[in-house]
């Protein structure tokens, strides 16, 4: 995701909030009682009046953070909320965020991406890409993988991934899916003492480029893109990743559902549920194989810590105000990876849960800096990015 800082056994994680609220101190306007609504960290905006403008905000984050892995991390983020200026209030705010990220070794991470909403929704476009140098874990393929089946694999990477989705009605886009990523000077670093690793049985590191075009169908009735504190959302998506540089051809079959109640009687109490789902056939290469784990699902697990050729997850959270623009969360998810669907089998789920800190960085349309740690059996994680995992 965006803005993602994701790694274990965290040593420190300083985010610099006060120029953030020196500067909405000096811009924010004043908004009527009318115009607010309890939501996840206070207020969300609920209704704009006819003579009132949607505010549109550049709101900069600066961060240091510092892990074991990554040596002192140094970035920066910038995230513009924004409504074209013919949208009404039956348009949800659009998004655009750039980030750039580097480590103390050597490490890069540039990407930048929009979720742009036409006026009254009419057509909806999600662009998202940018360039990785960030030498990491890779873990062989399957449900039971060992610890001593990892490798630590250099590469780079670029990649762009672009979604143009046109409103057939009552909430349901639909629309086609293309998607590029290339990696090169793909490197598995040897053993301590020295020797190669011995190759997996599949799913082996090496250079690649995948370029494929697909479809998708969504309904979608959250009442914020980035924030949502009700509503649904329903997504299927296929697509078709043809033989190129490095790949024999694949394709993925995507869905993904969730819903968002608020709960009554209670201080702005909101449970979210998700299930989703990825389908693959055909020679995966490794960095697309479906895996468990990461900033937005199974937190606790490093991502991919689990993968293989299939994968499905669950996950239940609860999100709650607690003072001011702090709000607190606590989720739970279960997730398993399989090769063939006859292989399928429960008997191991991978279950991981914890809890997490929200600040809500613009109260005139909720947009949450999260932190989370997650706990699972096969490890620890720290997560900081802006907007709810899912």
């Amino acid at each position: 995701m965006l803005a993602m800082v994701s790694f274990e056994k965290s040593a420190l994680i300083l985010l610099m909030l006060l120029m953030l609220l020196q500067h909405e101190a000096q811009t924010r306007p004043a908004l009527s009682d009318s115009v607010l609504a309890p939501g996840l960290n206070g207020i969300t905006l609920q209704d704009e009046p006819e003579d009132e403008a949607y505010q549109n905000r550049i709101i900069p984050v600066p961060a240091l953070a510092y892990s074991p892995e990554t040596s002192l991390m140094m970035g920066a983020v910038v995230f513009y909320q924004f409504k074209t200026p013919a949208a009404g209030r039956d348009t949800r705010a659009s998004q655009l965020l750039g980030s750039g990220i580097y480590t103390l070794n050597r490490q890069i991470i540039l990407e930048a991406g929009t979720n742009w909403i036409q006026p009254g929704e009419t057509w909806m476009h999600n662009i998202y890409g940018g360039y990785n140098f960030f030498p990491t874990l890779y873990f062989a393929p399957g449900f039971n993988s060992l610890e001593e089946d990892e490798r630590t694999v250099d590469h780079k990477r670029l990649f762009l991934r672009a979604e143009f989705l046109k409103n057939i009605g009552r909430k349901w886009f639909t629309g086609p899916i293309v998607n590029f990523s290339t990696l090169w000077d793909v490197q598995i670093h040897e053993q301590e003492d020295g020797s190669l690793h011995q190759p997996w049985a599949r799913g082996n590191p090496k250079a690649n480029t995948v370029a494929g075009l697909g479809w998708s169908v969504r309904h979608d009735q959250r009442n914020s893109i980035m924030s949502p504190t009700e509503g649904r959302y329903f997504e299927i998506t296929s697509v078709v990743n043809p033989a190129v540089s490095g790949t024999e051809g694949f394709s993925s079959l995507y869905f993904d559902i969730r819903r968002y109640l608020q709960v009554t009687n209670t201080h702005g109490t909101v449970v979210a549920g998700q299930l989703k789902g990825l389908f693959t056939m055909g020679k995966v290469p490794y960095q697309a194989m479906p895996g468990i784990g990461g900033n937005d699902i199974g937190r606790g697990y490093f991502y991919g810590r689990f993968n293989d050729q299939n994968m499905g997850q669950v996950q239940i959270e609860v999100r709650q105000p607690v003072w001011w623009r702090f709000g607190a969360v606590a989720f739970i998810s279960a997730g398993e990876v399989w090769n063939r669907f006859e292989d399928f089998s429960l008997s191991n789920p991978k279950y991981a849960g914890g809890a997490g800190l929200r600040f809500d960085l613009n109260p005139s349309d909720s947009m949450n800096i999260r932190i989370d740690y997650g706990i699972a059996a096969h490890g620890s994680g720290v997560y900081i990015t802006i907007g709810e995992a899912f």
